[in-house]
Parts: structure tokens; sequence; C-alpha cells
């Protein structure tokens, strides 16, 4: 039964996965030529306004899933709370927007900027506790913290700004490797390998 739960909870994440990427890459397309821009800024253009929120809540859900996968699976239980904070980061993302780059902090825009740093620290964080039984997640892990260090200093550096949205892909993708593994391990690994901890 936990296999049969683990196997339906990670196809669950690789349909809202593929629904978040499909949206987040029609937005990247839509507006090619505006990566200066952090992907929350997208909610300031007129079809961002809809779809941004949607990109974000489908890899939340995704990432809940996983989270899911994994508990069912006997998974390491604080990797589990450290990908449901992700998870749940992103939905509070679609849900407070944040405010124009143009414009002073808002309240609404210290939540997002907030729930974003927490959960793209506790991904990563999450990946290296797993990296012991899924060795490939070790390098996702890394990058991610790497990339986040430059993004964080992006808002910091005088004159980074506009790298700002660059720097946010690049972290963005290896946060959505992290997950993708954890879909793919959990798709195909069977229960007791992962309660065991065995490298695969």
């Amino acid at each position: 039964m936990n296999e049969r739960m683990t196997r339906l909870m990670a196809g669950s994440a690789l349909l809202w996965m593929i629904v978040g990427l499909s949206v987040a890459v029609y937005l990247e397309i839509v507006y090619a030529g505006t990566v200066h821009q952090t992907f929350s800024e997208y909610v300031h253009t007129g079809q961002g306004a809809r779809l941004a929120g949607v990109a974000m809540l489908a890899v939340g859900f995704s990432s809940l899933a996983a989270a899911g996968a994994l508990w069912s699976a006997g998974g390491p239980k604080s990797a589990y709370w450290l990908i449901l904070v992700w998870g749940i980061g992103l939905a509070v993302l679609a849900i407070f927007p944040q405010e124009p780059a143009d414009q002073a902090l808002t309240w609404h825009g210290a939540i997002h900027r907030y729930a974003a740093l927490a959960g793209l620290i506790t991904l990563p964080w999450a990946g290296l506790l797993l990296s012991r039984q899924w060795p490939v997640l070790r390098p996702f892990s890394i990058a991610s913290f790497v990339m986040l260090a430059l993004f964080v200093a992006t808002f910091v550096v005088p004159g980074w700004r506009a790298y700002s949205g660059i720097t946010e892909r690049f972290v963005l993708g290896a946060n959505l490797g992290i997950i993708g593994v954890l879909i793919k391990r959990l798709s195909a690994v069977p229960v007791a390998a992962v309660r065991t901890g065995q490298p695969s």
C-alpha cells in the first residue's frame, strides 16, 4: 500500500510540475528580453498577472506531492519538513505578490520576500540531507546555495540589481532539478530502499 501511495504521489507531483513549468516557460517566451526582472515581477505584466501565480502554485503543489511521496516511502522526516516549507512558501508567493521594483517595500512584498528566502534555503538543505541516498542531489543543492548567495547580493551590492533576474533563474533551475530528481527516484525506487537509506 505504501509503495502504491508513494508512486501515486510522485505521479501527481510530476503532473503538477509539467503544468507549472509549461506556464513558466510560456511567460518566459512571451516576455523574452525581460530576464533582468525576477519571475515574481511578471505579476505586473498583462499575462503574468494571471499566470505567474498559477505557475508558482502548480510547482508548489508538485513539491508538496513530492514531500508526501517521501513521507509515504518512509524517507527522512527532516527532509520532508524542509520540502514542505518550500512548497508552502511557493503558495505564499502566489498569494502575496511582490511590489514593482521601483516602489518601496510593502507589507505583502515583505511576506513575499521572506517566504521566498525561507523556501530557497530549505529546499537545497533537504537536498543535501537526501544526497547520501541520492548523490545526484548534491551538485544541485550546492549550486542552489551558491546562486542564492549571488541572488541576495544583487539586492545589496549597488549596481547589481540588473542581474537579479538571471541569477534567480539559475537558483530556480537548481531547485527544480532537486524536485525533479526526487520525483524520478520516488517513482522508481522501492519503498524499502528509501526507508533504509540505501544509495541508488
